[in-house]
């Protein structure tokens, strides 16, 4: 499904008037509403970032989501960034042979067929802070030949990357699987202009010299998210932004990132607006946004708080031991991203489906664009199961979130399920409300993810707990507790309530 090639200074009327002739008879389907793409799937890949290689131990884990592509027929494996957690060389070999167990000769052990390598290298991989872990040292006792080794150090890069995986190095290479392009860049630390490694140097000259088919989209891969997109503007570990506005030139680029550990279960992690971004989300450890009591976050460091979730609760379940990924389906009309929690085998939520003719549209309109989804998703709020009810503890021992111990009381409700046209909960306000006569006011107010929020769709079943000390809930006055399950947009489903209660605090 060609319209001929265009090179990438091709106008932008060009572009959207060679898609528009694609596109009709197409239909983009309503934002939040059920897609589906039918024909031949022309393009299998997995997708999978931060795995974070530290010794044999982290093997396995790898390995198997390797044979799970594998078992899905997958014509390439996309991302892998943060490979070598350490940035050592032999944590990368540990890596490749894994690959090569899997996929020898850059081939499916089980039927023969190519898989090609898009992998590359992620922050973790051109570390030079963990050098002196005793996990390093462990493997290479000599100091100075491990300092010498690491993989920023010199040509290391290059000459690791081509003995481990057997294929040559380039900082940013361009391949072709069957007839589809993938732009893979390596993370890159250290260059004139560059020094954080927020930058991809070259890569518009790279760019400049595709041939961009407006009938196909252009797949590429870096480590830190393009700026303003996947995730939002607060998301950790955005690059400067010129990816961004380089990428606007092309409506049918969908661009993958890893860096972030952001959960697939976030449906935040597909943007769409001038191009189309994508979150990969974690294979080794999952982080969370700031604010929630239960949640991590580098961003959650007000004064005198510890970044680490309150000491009153534990964290989400899964936040050190993620598992996740994607299987990409790419037909003639769509692209379809499936998301997949391994260690369970089981989806972390309805696949995304991307409309090829959704390139032609004006980016406000596009059918994962955030403004449109957070509008059109107040029809489909996220609601808790019937029969739903609100139990309050008596008080217990426990902390604040700055370790001060206090009494505190559990308030504990059911998970709002994902159910037909609604998506799971995101995360639960929790909030204390007085009535002094005829007048009710709200006071102190906390957020909360459910404790399988990170995991598959299925185990998302225990009870939410969110705590309170004695210091938060007015002593002597008629109080209540309203839940609301909130979606990723900040937009509420209907509460549910405690009973009035006038609370005390000796009791």
């Amino acid at each position: 499904m060609s319209i001929g090639g265009l090179d990438a200074k091709a106008s932008r009327k060009d572009f959207l008037l060679g898609m528009s002739a694609l596109g009709a008879g197409l239909v983009v389907p309503r934002a939040g509403a059920a897609a589906e793409s039918k024909g031949p799937v022309r393009l299998r890949i997995g997708v999978l970032s931060d795995i974070h290689i530290r010794t044999e131990a982290d093997v396995p884990k790898f390995e198997r989501t390797l044979r799970k592509f594998d078992e899905w027929k997958v014509d390439g494996v996309l991302g892998g960034s943060d490979i070598a957690d350490y940035g050592l060389p032999w944590q990368l070999d540990l890596a490749a042979a894994a690959w090569f167990r899997v996929f020898p000769n850059g081939r499916s052990a089980t039927d023969g067929r190519p898989v090609a390598n898009l992998l590359h290298y992620g922050d973790h991989d051109m570390a030079t802070w963990y050098v002196d872990r005793a996990e390093a040292k462990k493997f290479c006792p000599d100091d100075a030949k491990r300092k010498a080794s690491l993989l920023f150090e010199g040509d290391n890069r290059k000459t690791a990357w081509e003995r481990a995986f057997k294929e040559p190095f380039s900082q940013i290479s361009v391949k072709t699987v069957k007839g589809y392009t993938f732009v893979l860049s390596h993370f890159t630390r250290g260059e004139p202009g560059n020094s954080s490694g927020n930058d991809v140097p070259g890569l518009a000259d790279v760019m400049a010299k595709l041939r961009v088919d407006p009938g196909k989209p252009l797949f590429y891969s870096q480590h830190r998210i393009p700026r303003n997109t996947s995730g939002g503007a607060f998301i950790y570990g955005q690059d400067d932004g010129l990816t961004t506005k380089l990428f606007a030139k092309y409506p049918n680029l969908i661009a993958f990132n890893g860096h972030c550990h952001r959960t697939a279960v976030d449906e935040r992690n597909i943007w769409q607006g001038a191009f189309t971004a994508i979150q990969i989300p974690s294979h080794s450890y999952c982080g969370t946004d700031a604010g929630r009591e239960n949640g991590y976050s580098s961003f959650d460091r007000p004064p005198k708080v510890p970044a680490k979730p309150s000491k009153a609760m534990a964290q989400c379940e899964g936040m050190d031991r993620c598992s996740q990924g994607y299987l990409m389906l790419v037909r003639d009309d769509a692209v379809v991203i499936r998301r997949w929690e391994f260690d369970a085998d089981a989806t972390l939520g309805p696949d995304w489906v991307i409309p090829v003719a959704s390139f032609g549209q004006p980016p406000e309109e596009r059918p994962y664009a955030f403004a449109r989804r957070a509008r059109e998703a107040r029809g489909s709020l996220p609601a808790f199961p019937a029969g739903a009810a609100v139990e309050v503890s008596e008080f217990a021992p426990g902390r604040y979130r700055d370790g001060t111990e206090a009494p505190m009381r559990s308030v504990s409700f059911p998970p709002a399920p994902a159910a037909e046209g609604r998506l799971r909960a995101n995360d639960y306000s929790v909030m204390v409300e007085v009535r002094q006569g005829d007048c009710v006011s709200k006071r102190m107010e906390k957020h909360v993810y459910s404790p399988g929020y990170l995991g598959s769709v299925a185990s998302d079943v225990r009870p939410v707990v969110c705590r309170f000390g004695a210091d938060e809930i007015p002593d002597g006055w008629e109080s209540r507790f309203v839940v609301r399950p909130l979606d990723v947009w900040g937009n509420a489903g209907e509460p549910i309530c405690s009973e009035w209660k006038i609370w005390s605090k000796g009791a």
